[in-house]
């Protein structure tokens, strides 16, 4: 299984690339990173070709995956199928990297989801019923299986809900308590009222 932090969005209501910022003289990104480390997995970041130059500032060249140029998508659909065309054998632990709050104990209830109920294509969390698309795994069975939709003009929409629609998924309710964690910052302003 490999580890994707996804920092590939255009970040337009942060104005500036949210994988960059920095909380507690840490990256955004790298707190990702470091969560996912923590399970003992590789790591990989996904990004788009516009971010490549100035990734490589901060990270090593092999753990960047670029956008795949033949997927004509957008969105975090695009990493992800592009960390699946560049590593087709591997499972795939993603998170996004402008979720600072997620905590490591978290995660691994989806690694303990994955070892004991094999069967799905996705793991993923929910509350009231909401899907939280961008903190799951994604099983090479199940990604293969959305590149080929994909490849024949069968996905309709191309968002990750959509996606896990078509997909077996295992969905582990959100306790109450623990929401808060799967917030994301999406603008300087959501940053400043949230004291975290």
């Amino acid at each position: 299984m490999l580890g994707i932090v996804l920092c590939g969005g255009q970040s337009l209501r942060m104005g500036t690339d949210k994988g960059l910022l920095s909380h507690r003289d840490k990256l955004w990104a790298q707190l990702a990173y470091d969560k996912l480390s923590s399970l003992d997995l590789q790591v990989k970041f996904s990004i788009n070709p516009l971010q490549q130059e100035t990734y490589t500032n901060y990270f090593e060249k092999e753990k960047l995956i670029t956008d795949h140029q033949s997927l004509d998508i957008k969105g975090p659909l695009l990493g992800v199928l592009s960390a699946h065309l560049s590593n087709p054998t591997e499972d795939l632990f993603v998170l996004a990297c402008d979720m600072l709050l997620m905590e490591s104990r978290l995660l691994q209830q989806l690694l303990y989801s994955l070892k004991t109920e094999n069967a799905f294509d996705a793991y993923i969390f929910t509350k009231d019923d909401q899907q939280e698309p961008l903190c799951g795994i994604y099983k090479s069975q199940g990604l293969k299986k959305i590149l080929f939709m994909l490849q024949n003009n069968m996905l309709v929409k191309h968002s990750m809900k959509y996606i896990l629609g078509n997909l077996q998924v295992c969905e582990i309710t959100i306790a109450d308590q623990d929401y808060r964690y799967f917030g994301n910052f999406n603008s300087q302003g959501e940053i400043n009222d949230y004291s975290y």
